[in-house]
């Protein structure tokens, strides 16, 4: 990693205005610009700045589109059917979870299905929209085929990501953002630029031996064998055919396929908890179950047991607090961006 020291507020800024000047309307400039920098913040690294040049390599090939026409369609009681129009997953996505946020309002639950996206991000800030509501976010999505599946030899299905954000009576809300794979292909981009090992389990190599190296990885694996399978394929479903998106091998790839969108589906989830009990009742309880978690002794290797989402918000007040680093490459990556499209690269911390 990089000795500099980034500040949160200045890369944030940086990315905008390169996104802007790509040509890339301020709305969706500003939400993708936020994901970035909270991807960093809460300590995935994988959808974080790192992914700033991908992105830009499409909008100039056009499978990006700049202003894209994001339109809710298919409204019908507490479902609705959001056509991104190919532009960003993460301005996308936003349409649809306060779709949901405002269906759930109306009807208890809110289900909104996206169709013809691209890659959203970091789930879980997509997700955590919802608890500001004081409403559960169920968010998943689908990606290009990475991942063998259980007992097959070549990939059929994505790492195809699930994430549950819930409010509580605590300093932060319960947020699981997990991929169904062992590791996110992001995870081994990122070992790959710091030139890190990573686990024997993550992925095969071309030859389908597991490898620590990141740079013979060919396929990942999915987390607990056929468990891990057959939750990913269930999202692929839910996102592809229930959505009119494509799906599993018929995707293009995220990096290689530049000339095509990404066809990519999402489905978001959100429940009005007041529907079901008393708001106060649930948060209660919920941070009761968080204390009795945090009762458990921990085994040794372990300082405590922890609850999902403590980790990524610990490091979200430690990031934005003290700054973060960033992998030389891509520091890079930023330095050509901005001579390439005039931006200073003003982003370190003072």
């Amino acid at each position: 990693m990089s000795d500099r020291v980034i500040d949160s507020k200045k890369i944030n800024a940086f990315i905008f205005k390169v996104l802007a000047k790509a040509g890339v309307n301020k709305a969706d400039s500003k939400i993708v610009a936020n994901s970035l920098v909270e991807g960093e913040l809460y300590g995935f690294y994988s959808h974080g700045v790192m992914r700033l040049a991908h992105y830009l390599k499409r909008v100039k090939a056009g499978t990006i589109k700049k202003n894209p026409k994001i339109k809710i369609e298919k409204k019908n009681g507490c479902t609705s059917l959001v056509d991104g129009g190919h532009g960003f997953g993460h301005a996308i996505s936003m349409t649809a979870v306060k779709q949901a946020i405002k269906l759930a309002g109306k009807f208890g639950v809110g289900m909104v299905g996206v169709k013809n996206s691209s890659h959203f991000g970091m789930a879980g800030v997509i997700a955590l929209e919802a608890v500001k509501k004081d409403m559960i976010c169920i968010a998943i999505s689908h990606t290009d085929a990475s991942v063998v599946p259980f007992g097959g030899r070549i990939p059929a299905i994505g790492t195809n990501p699930i994430c549950v954000a819930v409010p509580c009576n605590k300093k932060y809300p319960v947020l699981l953002d997990m991929a169904t794979s062992v590791a996110s292909l992001g995870k081994i981009i990122v070992a790959r630029k710091k030139g890190e090992p990573i686990p024997s389990d993550w992925g095969v190599d071309e030859e389908g031996v597991p490898t620590t190296d990141a740079n013979k990885i060919k396929y990942l694996l999915p987390m607990a064998g056929p468990k891990g399978y057959g939750l990913a394929f269930i999202v692929d479903i839910l996102c592809g055919p229930l959505t009119g998106a494509l799906f599993g091998i018929r995707l293009p790839k995220m990096y290689g396929d530049y000339d095509k969108f990404r066809m990519l589906g999402h489905m978001f989830i959100v429940i009005n908890i007041k529907n079901f009990v008393p708001l106060k009742e649930f948060k209660k309880n919920v941070a009761l179950m968080v204390d009795d978690i945090h009762s458990i002794p921990p085994a040794k290797g372990f300082s405590s047991v922890m609850v999902p989402g403590e980790r990524e918000f610990a490091s979200y007040e430690k990031n934005i607090k003290n700054g973060f680093s960033l992998a030389e490459e891509t520091y890079a990556d930023l330095e050509s961006i901005a001579k390439e499209y005039g931006v200073a690269l003003e982003i370190e911390k003072q």
